[in-house]
């Protein structure tokens, strides 16, 4: 009995320790509180929020207690002993979020737990051009570089004045490039506003922030200074050359797709002032013939910019051939339209006038429909134009004939015989055709060269 009292307290000692031990090395997990962690600490925008209990616990006792500051809309579900929450939306980006949640183990234990993640940040613009308040030419394009790429990443954008573009992403989608499909309005301000967007897998834009908001500023488009012969100038002799001055260096290869001389001339081109200067130097002007010289709008300069509209110019020739100069008082019409590019034809006096916005930009004698074939009066417009037509009626040509009548009236220079033979030079000034408007040989180009297919027409006494 003694040696079982000696034995009875060392024992004790030995469960004592046991336990101790067996409790410290977790062998009993259950008596303790469970070791939980976060799978991830930066999550994907897509990703869901796992949480791993190193035993089993109950449940709804975790569920009912779940919170996320900032709140998030989800649901959660149960993988082993894996919490899984997923977000009924990716999360927000680059965003701090706090998860508290309280529960007990199913040994009875309580416990509690409070942790803290984050979402993963969207790429962000390092730079882009044009910059702020930068001056650029009107087809530049706009460019954001990115300080790294993600896949379903997007960028919009807001433009204002608004304008068509192609928009441009390299394979990283680390470079975004807006091209302006047709030029950028001249010496005008613009806003551009770019937004980051994320693109989720069920291809719905979840998500959209200003990135950049940022102005510039398109160049001053090239201007024609002066041009010379002078508009309406006289007397122009055989070798004077044609100069046209510009306030800007100009491209010089495709001067021909801009230049138009009508009639046509011969001759060749040079620049002048490091290409501010158009120079055209006729072998030899034709006599008595007024030449229209039109400079064609879109014409660019060296640093992109272009001419906004065109320039209309004309002079003639030395001598004259139905050219009514404007001191004469056969010349003073007043333009009834203000606006615009119209033809005024006054059969009392026989006098074809141009007008440009209401300026005279030349005067010309005709010879109109005679008694019984009247060339009728009204608001016409150009209808059809072709340099050279051919009447089947009178076998003869019609050059640079201008139709304003679906009855087959027209303006056009003095008829042609297929001999070569112009016919009624000395009939301008006298109503003696068929009912169309006869331009002398040199106004008729002029004419020709001036207006556009739906230029209206004035026809009166």
């Amino acid at each position: 009995m003694e040696i079982k009292n000696r034995l009875l307290v060392p024992s004790f000692i030995l469960i004592i320790l046991a336990a101790g031990y067996i409790g410290y090395t977790g062998i009993f997990p259950f008596f303790y509180a469970p070791k939980i962690a976060l799978y991830n600490k930066i999550l994907r925008l897509e990703e869901p929020l796992i949480i791993h209990f190193d035993r089993s616990v109950v449940h709804h006792k975790t569920e009912s207690t779940f919170s996320l500051t900032p709140s998030v809309v989800g649901k959660i579900n149960w993988q082993g002993d894996d919490l899984v929450f997923e977000p009924i939306q990716p999360w927000e980006p680059d965003k701090k979020y706090q998860v508290t949640f309280q529960g007990m183990t199913k040994a009875i234990v309580d416990f509690s737990f409070e942790d803290n993640f984050t979402s993963e940040s969207l790429p962000r613009v390092e730079r882009y051009t044009p910059n702020q308040g930068a001056l650029t030419g009107p087809q530049s394009p706009i460019e954001f570089y990115l300080d790294k790429g993600r896949e379903n990443f997007r960028m919009d954008f807001k433009v204002a004045p608004a304008f068509n573009y192609t928009l441009s992403v390299d394979p990283e989608r680390k470079f975004f490039q807006i091209k302006p499909e047709e030029p950028l309005k001249q010496n005008t301000d613009y806003q551009v506003i770019a937004y980051e967007g994320y693109q989720s897998k069920d291809s719905k834009i979840w998500y959209s922030k200003e990135m950049v908001n940022f102005q510039f500023k398109t160049i001053s488009p090239p201007e024609v200074q002066k041009i010379m012969p002078a508009n309406d100038e006289e007397d122009v002799k055989e070798f004077t050359p044609i100069k046209v001055y510009f306030n800007k260096p100009m491209e010089t290869e495709n001067w021909n797709n801009f230049v138009e001389i009508t009639p046509n001339a011969q001759g060749k081109v040079e620049w002048e002032e490091e290409g501010k200067v158009f120079v055209f130097k006729p072998y030899r002007w034709n006599q008595n013939t007024n030449y229209a010289v039109k400079v064609r709008g879109g014409w660019k300069a060296e640093d992109e910019t272009y001419l906004n509209e065109d320039f209309l110019s004309s002079f003639r020739s030395y001598d004259s051939s139905g050219l009514v100069k404007k001191q004469s008082s056969a010349a003073r019409a007043e333009a009834k339209i203000k606006e615009g590019k119209y033809v005024d034809i006054n059969l009392s006096k026989q006098i074809l006038s141009i007008f440009n916005d209401g300026k005279n930009m030349g005067n010309y004698r005709v010879s109109t429909g005679k008694r019984g074939m009247a060339t009728p009066t009204g608001m016409f417009d150009i209808k059809k134009k072709n340099r050279r037509a051919w009447s089947k009626r009178y076998k003869l040509f019609m050059p640079y004939w201008m139709q304003f009548t679906n009855q087959g009236h027209g303006i056009h220079e003095l008829p042609e015989w297929p001999s070569g033979y112009k016919e009624g030079a000395n009939h301008l000034g006298v109503p003696v055709s068929h009912g169309c408007v006869r331009l002398g040989v040199g106004p008729a180009a002029t004419v020709y060269g001036f207006v556009d297919v739906g230029t209206p027409v004035y026809i009166h006494y």
